[in-house]
């Protein structure tokens, strides 16, 4: 776990998640480990958590969480000094899609996809399921971007706001303590049932949505979102109102169209009385396709039932004057043709 507690999360760490995690029961086949960094203390601390208890093992210097610099030496250090046959990484912390993870208030730095990507590849470590106990890190450019690094197979993450309780360590790692022998898939799965257990009965969780996708299947067919952006920026002149209309009937994170649920999204423009051309129409079901097959599962509450798992940055107006130059260097951005796209469409 890599957990940035280098800002105002600082105290869920030590009051919530870690007491989760000392509620998974003790297991011969499970080992949990934290890099933890804190607002309040120099240094950052390495721990190991069994049978309800948090021991400190060693610790660094004050070091950046928001640097790739740092997240490759983390998981070098793991992957060194806990040898095992599956490896589930989890950040924890603030996230924002395809703009960053992991804000380290001290150093004032973020590690954006890129970056995460250079750190990952720098590292050289395959990880099985790479989760974020972080908001909003479900987006198509985030399963992109890691698909490039051939190194990450499963993604576990929210398209939604993750609240302060974060993940329910104990109800999602139970199974593999009780059966170390459990499949990645297997793993994923148990997270999203365990959220769904936990979430599902507070009255207040109506956005709560986790979902688990193979990266892959994001990866191994790019061509399909290509074919489709090229479609959608060849009908823009005939269709740039059925878009707006269809962007603003699909559900989005945050009640914004910036973040939009990429099945929700085609499944407005498929239904969309008003779009004829018979490409447009193939290629956006293709993509819904893709989608489909690579989230593995998904639970959603009652508000985002539409969503399927992953969204899609639509930067409209001061967001796109805000943040388009940056979403330029993300790889889904400019592989697919997307970034065009939006600028004309902006």
């Amino acid at each position: 776990m890599y957990i940035n507690g280098d800002n105002n999360l600082e105290s869920y760490w030590t009051k919530i998640s870690r007491p989760s995690l000392e509620l998974i029961p003790a297991s011969t086949g499970l080992t949990i480990v934290a890099m933890v960094d804190w607002l309040t203390e120099n240094g950052t601390y390495v721990y190991e958590i069994s049978e309800g208890v948090t021991t400190e093992v060693a610790t660094h210097a004050e070091e950046n969480f928001g640097d790739g610099a740092t997240f490759t030496r983390f998981l070098t250090e793991v992957a060194a000094a806990y040898e095992s046959d599956h490896l589930l990484v989890i950040g924890w912390d603030h996230g924002y899609a395809w703009r960053y993870f992991s804000d380290d208030e001290t150093d004032g730095d973020r590690i954006t996809m890129p970056e995460l990507q250079t750190a990952i590849e720098s590292a050289g470590v395959y990880m099985d399921i790479l989760a974020f106990d972080a908001c909003n890190m479900a987006a198509i450019e985030v399963a992109y971007q890691l698909s490039l690094t051939g190194l990450v197979g499963l993604m576990v993450a929210s398209e939604e706001t993750v609240p302060s309780d974060g993940y329910p360590y104990d109800l999602m790692f139970a199974p593999l303590a009780e059966d170390p022998s459990r499949t990645p898939d297997q793993v994923a799965d148990d997270m999203v049932t365990g959220w769904g257990e936990f979430y599902g009965p507070q009255t207040w969780a109506k956005t709560n949505c986790l979902s688990a996708t193979d990266v892959s299947v994001i990866g191994d067919n790019i061509d399909a979102f290509s074919d489709w952006v090229a479609s959608m920026h060849a009908n823009l002149e005939d269709y740039s109102w059925s878009y707006k209309l269809d962007l603003r009937a699909a559900l989005s994170a945050w009640a914004t169209c910036e973040h939009v649920d990429v099945i929700d999204l085609g499944v407005q423009i498929l239904a969309d009385e008003t779009i004829a051309d018979a490409d447009l129409i193939a290629t956006t079901e293709a993509i819904v396709g893709v989608v489909e097959s690579a989230v593995l599962t998904y639970w959603n509450a009652d508000e985002v039932a539409a969503f399927r798992g992953l969204t899609l940055y639509w930067g409209l107006g001061g967001d796109w004057l805000a943040y388009g130059e940056d979403y330029k260097d993300v790889a889904f951005a400019d592989d697919t043709g997307w970034w065009d796209f939006l600028a004309i469409y902006n």
